[in-house]
Parts: structure tokens; C-alpha cells; sequence
């Protein structure tokens, strides 16, 4: 990243990183571990070797709770300035992988179309194991995108879930379908 890509990079980590800490203090992580439904979540974690799109045909979620956690996502990153995609992404069993419960916009860092699960990235692993804010600067993976992972806790202050908040470093670039 060149001292230019660094500097433009600042001020959008930094409004990500409030917006990132609202997050961690609004979503409730009871309600984001319920999102997707149990048979759901053992289909994204065992994937049918003869039968690849199996899980995603048996793909169910509570919907009271996936619109309510959509739309909060939705009212966090308009308190920003900035175009801002965010996904709320959730373990996979013990199985080391993450999954995506919900996602806005079309900004992301990690989830590409048709994916079930992925390894959890390293940076979003540190999240769901110390619970604190990471910010991701542009990389091989995402060169114009800059992120912020905030963590879900549950009543009890376990880490159940990962917020991700990703925005480009060119407020001006044109949307991914055009």
C-alpha cells in the first residue's frame, strides 16, 4: 500500500471503527447465533459431497430475526458518511469455518456469490477469540477495500458472531453491476 493508498485509507478506518463499535454494542448475539436454523447450519458444516448445492437448498432461516438484524445493519452504516457494505458472519460448528447470515450492500472483503462457508481469516478469528475490534487495511484480497471486524456477544459475553463493515477507499467508484 503506497503512503497515498495509506492516507485515503485513515479517515475511512476511522469512521469504520465507530461505526464497527456500534455495532458490537447493539446486535444481539442471541438473536444472530438463531439466525440461521439448526438443519441449515449442519448442511453448511457437512456439505453432501454428491449433492454440492444441497445445502443451499435446505438453507432456512428465522426470518423474524434475519429482517430485524438486516435492518439494523442497514440503520447503523446510514450513520455514517460513507458507502458502507456490512455482513454478519457466524461460526460454523467447531469446524474453524464462518458463514455469512446476513449481508448488505455490495461491499465485502470475504463472501463471494454461492459460498457456504470459508475458513474464518485469520484477523476475523482474532475477533471471535478476543472479542475486541480489528481493522483491515487494503491487501492482495481486497485492494480498495477497507474493513472493519467488530464482534456479536451473547448475554453470557461469548463471541457468536462477527460484524463485517467494508467500504472503498474510492467513495466514487461506480456499483459492482455497472
Amino acid at each position: 500500500m503506497t503512503d497515498r493508498e495509506r492516507t485515503g485509507a485513515e479517515p475511512i478506518a476511522a469512521e469504520l471503527h465507530r461505526l464497527a463499535e456500534i455495532a458490537a454494542g447493539i446486535l444481539d448475539g442471541e438473536d444472530v447465533k438463531r439466525i440461521i436454523h439448526e438443519r441449515s447450519m449442519r448442511y453448511v458444516a457437512n456439505p453432501d459431497p454428491d449433492h454440492r448445492f444441497l445445502a443451499g437448498d435446505h438453507y432456512d432461516v428465522d426470518a423474524e430475526l434475519f429482517l430485524r438484524t438486516k435492518k439494523l445493519l442497514l440503520r447503523i452504516v446510514r450513520l455514517g458518511t460513507l458507502d458502507v457494505g456490512s455482513s454478519v458472519w457466524v461460526p460454523v460448528g467447531q469446524t474453524g469455518q464462518v458463514t455469512v447470515a446476513v449481508h448488505n450492500g455490495v461491499h465485502r472483503r470475504y463472501y463471494t456469490f454461492g459460498q457456504l462457508a470459508l475458513p474464518a481469516p485469520p484477523e476475523m478469528q482474532a475477533v471471535l477469540d478476543d472479542g475486541r475490534i480489528r481493522i483491515v487495511l487494503p491487501d492482495e484480497q481486497a485492494p480498495s477495500l477497507v474493513t472493519a471486524l467488530a464482534p456479536v456477544t451473547d448475554s453470557l459475553g461469548d463471541v457468536v458472531g462477527v460484524v463485517e463493515l467494508s467500504a472503498p477507499i474510492s467513495q466514487t467508484d461506480p456499483p459492482a453491476w455497472s
